[in-house]
């Protein structure tokens, strides 16, 4: 059977490396000159920059990106963070487990059964920060819920719902914290493309598919240089892309509405050269109380080879709002850099800011919004940052994903 994927980013190198080990004849028509997408990695003076995530892991090891990168036989090392992460408030930096001490001792025993609720509890429709809201008024924890929403999700708590922090939380107490893979997003993405290119899978690089052949509502190929057959095609550039390069009449109107109606989660990523470390660990720096920033991480206390010898390399990342001007958040960023670290100008250097938004967003469909993997017509199917299961974050729900996508495909073929 001959299987068609649609862009070589994460979520189509899972499902292609997959599909290939389960002897289907698979092709993979990239657009760009090189594997990756928003998770690979690229020099820039000596550093190993990303093209989208930061060289971390939600879950490492222990969640479903890690797991099938062990079962598709990706040589991949992914080291866990130690600590998960730290909280900064007031210029000290606090585990979570602690933060509770900045409370008074009502709010500490009502943030124990936040705490409590975030475990058995399974949340609803309204969002996370009207959830808190009806159990605590606190500001620290309202800021503290924004800085993780940021951070993970690029939203804030007020932008998802109580039901899928709830979600994730529960996955962070059984699967764990962050990893990072040593190699940072492109050691992911070339152990996969290695693997790939072993089974005999092939990969069509500067190949910009134009369209997708359709007959009686079903997918029957791919037009790119040329019209290609294919039995099973999979997409992994968005189901509005996707839908946009069927011909009209393929889906009903209310299906289209629905996807197109999709607002995608946007962010600001600032990679910083520094002289010396800056966190000296390897997990998460949250920082509720900056005026942008949501978080930094420096993974070259991990993987030095991802900086100059000697260097270390620091990024941050900010949610970002529709209709905010750019300069204005990146300047904000910018100030926050400087209060965090008082001598950010004699030790540090910004070497990229990167704004993900539109059509090179954080995230195709934010968390808490779910995409059927099975589009409408038969043999298309979805994968990657638009198709994440309830509860998984960024890469681990592209992964927890395109498994829905592999089981989808066992039970109709």
């Amino acid at each position: 059977m001959k299987i068609g994927i649609i862009g070589a980013g994460l979520g189509g190198l899972l499902a292609g490396v997959a599909l290939q080990k389960k002897g289907f004849d698979v092709v993979i028509f990239e657009r760009l000159s090189q594997p990756g997408g928003r998770f690979t990695n690229y020099e820039c003076k000596g550093f190993q920059l990303s093209t989208g995530a930061l060289h971390m892991i939600p879950h490492g090891e222990n969640g479903p990106l890690g797991r099938m990168l062990k079962s598709l036989d990706a040589d991949v090392e992914i080291i866990p963070s130690k600590p998960e992460g730290y909280f900064r408030i007031n210029g000290e930096d606090y585990l979570f487990t602690e933060l509770k001490s900045l409370l008074s001792l009502p709010d500490r025993i009502r943030t124990s059964l936040i705490f409590t609720l975030l475990k058995f509890s399974r949340g609803g429709k309204e969002s996370y920060r009207e959830w808190l809201e009806n159990k605590i008024n606190n500001p620290l924890v309202f800021q503290i819920a924004d800085s993780f929403c940021g951070w993970s999700l690029s939203l804030s708590a007020s932008d998802v719902s109580s039901r899928e922090l709830i979600s994730i939380a529960k996955n962070i107490y059984r699967r764990g914290g962050p990893g990072i893979p040593l190699g940072g997003c492109g050691g992911v993405t070339n152990a996969l493309v290695q693997e790939f290119e072993n089974l005999g899978g092939r990969i069509r690089y500067k190949e910009t598919v134009k369209g997708i052949i359709t007959e009686s509502r079903e997918a029957k190929g791919i037009i790119a240089s040329e019209k290609h057959q294919y039995d099973i095609i999979i997409s992994n550039i968005g189901p509005k892309a996707t839908i946009r390069l069927c011909d009209k009449g393929c889906f009903d109107e209310l299906y289209i509405k629905k996807i197109e109606g999709i607002r995608e989660a946007a962010g600001i990523k600032i990679s910083i050269a520094c002289e010396k470390p800056m966190l000296g660990h390897s997990g998460v720096l949250f920082t509720p109380q900056a005026k942008r920033i949501d978080g930094l991480n420096e993974v070259t206390n991990v993987d030095p080879s991802l900086a100059p010898e000697g260097k270390h390399l620091l990024m941050s990342h900010q949610s970002l709002k529709p209709g905010k001007n750019i300069k204005e958040e990146v300047r904000l960023a910018k100030e926050d850099l400087r209060n965090l670290f008082p001598d950010f100008d004699s030790v540090c250097k910004i070497l990229a800011v990167q704004v993900y938004r539109g059509g090179w967003p954080v995230n195709r469909a934010p968390s808490g919004v779910y995409v059927d993997p099975v589009s409408p017509l038969r043999g298309l199917y979805y994968v990657g940052d638009a198709i994440k299961p309830e509860g998984w974050m960024e890469t681990d729900g592209v992964a927890a994903g395109a498994l829905e996508v592999l089981r989808a495909i066992e039970d109709q073929w």
